[in-house]
This record gives C-alpha cells, structure tokens and sequence, in this order.
C-alpha cells in the first residue's frame, strides 16, 4: 500500500511539473502584455504596476480588429463546413454498406498522408485560375476536407449499437432522418470533438493565409502579428504580447466551455 501510495505521489508531482512547464510560456505572455519595455528586457516576471497602455496602442495601431474578423469568417466557416461533410462522410463509412467501401475509407484518410506543403504550389495555381486568391473563398475551401474528422465521425458512429437504426427503418424514417434524429444527437460529442479540433486548427493556421493572402485587409491574426515586428519599429514587444493574448482568448474560450465534450469525444465508440 505505501509503495502504491508513494507511486501516486510521483506521477501527481510529474503531472503537475510538467503543466508548469508548459504554462511557463503562457504566463511569460500575459503578464509581459501589461509591462513596460524595460521590465521586459529585465525578464521582470511581474510587472511593477499594471497597466492597459500595450493593448491601448495595439487598437489604436495595428489592424488587429480587421484581422480578428477575418480569422473568425475563416475559422467559423471552415469548422462548419468541415463538420458537415465529415458529418455526411463519417455516417457513410460507418454505418452504411456499399461496394468500394473500404478503398473511399482509405482514399479519405490519404489526407494524414499528404502534407501541406507537397500541395501548395499546384493549389495555388487552381485557385488563381478561379480567381480566389487573397478571398475568404481561398482561404476557407482547402481546408474542408478533413480526414481527421471523417475518421473520429466514422468510428463513432461504426460504434452505436444497430438496432437504433434498425428500430427507425421499422418506424418507416430514411436514411435522412435516421442521420438527422438519430445519429447526430448520440454523436455530440464526436462532432464538438471534431469542430474544436477544425476551429483551432484554422484559427492557428499560419502558412496557407500567408501564401493566399496579398493584402493586409485579408490578412489573418497569425499572419498580422508576424508582421508586426518587422512592419513598425514603434511596435515593441509589450504590444506585441498583448496582441498574442487577444489571439489566444478565442481558442481558450472554446477549450474552458467544451472540454467535457472533448474528452467524450475521443473515447471513440464507447456507447455499447
């Protein structure tokens, strides 16, 4: 019992040193958000007094406002329209039977294999043939086709247990309506999984918006602040920080009000 005990302590000391650790980072930038220039050159940890001065200049400068609404159409069109197809795709490839199955499964999941950049040239050519460069249309169609979400929905759903659906086709619904009232609302937490996953992921997104993006007014948050630095001289590093923790309230929003949703929805299949 005492060597189990003392097990216990160990592994809650390896947890909790290592989230200090990965919340050392965090920490460094939101406190240095409310410093001066010399407190962060000094790598003072707390500021000496609080101020709103870095996120006063970083509004009235900077395009931040401009490049916030544009990571949230991006962000939130791409995660919508990303659930649904992999809504549609994963219902196909898990509960539904027809021939060549198993090769779409596989031609679906071709994605984890294919990276981003051994595309980007030939889809960027396409798009400038359809003249949706530096658009909210070239910025958003790529990125919704997700393996990752037809993957999660269709072992989800492959895990129900049939005779839900079985008990619908005896009340005479389709096929749309077995999909609409029966599988959708078992597979909530599959489907929160999957559209914080595609909501951080276009939030985050940084190399796509820089290649298709010509303008500072189409520019995305993280592609804005990367130019910040660079762009003005008389923007330094406090303003800079507290430009960041703007960019990072979204994302920690979503993750504090559904991260119940999120550890359902990767115990795939769980249901039976």
């Amino acid at each position: 019992m005492k060597a189990t005990r003392w097990r216990k302590y160990v592994l809650t000391g390896v947890v909790v040193a290592v989230f200090l650790l990965y919340m050392m980072p965090l920490f460094w930038m939101v406190t240095s958000s409310f410093k001066t220039e010399k407190e962060i050159a000094a790598q003072q940890w707390l500021p000496s007094k609080w101020r709103l001065d870095n996120y006063a200049l970083i509004l009235g400068r900077a395009k931040i406002s401009r490049w916030f609404l544009n990571s949230l159409i991006v962000s939130t069109t791409s995660t919508i329209g990303i659930v649904f197809i992999s809504l549609f795709a994963g219902y196909a490839l898990g509960r539904m039977e027809f021939p060549g199955k198993r090769i779409f499964f596989l031609f679906a999941l071709s994605g984890f294999m294919i990276p981003l950049h051994a595309i980007m040239i030939p889809l960027f050519l396409l798009l400038k043939k359809m003249n949706m460069i530096n658009t909210y249309g070239g910025l958003i169609l790529p990125g919704l086709a997700s393996s990752l979400g037809v993957l999660v929905l269709s072992q989800y759903f492959k895990g129900i247990d049939r005779e839900f659906d079985e008990a619908a086709r005896l009340d005479g619904a389709s096929e749309w309506q077995i999909l609409y009232w029966v599988m959708v609302p078992m597979a909530i937490p599959a489907i929160i999984t999957v559209a914080i996953v595609s909501f951080t992921g276009a939030w985050n997104d940084f190399v796509w918006p820089l290649i298709l993006a010509q303008t500072d007014k189409m520019y995305t948050l993280p592609v804005g602040l990367a130019t910040l630095a660079g762009s003005d001289t008389n923007i330094r590093f406090g303003p800079i920080m507290a430009a960041n923790v703007m960019a990072s309230l979204p994302v920690f929003i979503v993750y504090l009000f559904f991260q119940q949703y999120l550890v359902r929805g990767v115990t795939i299949g769980d249901l039976k």
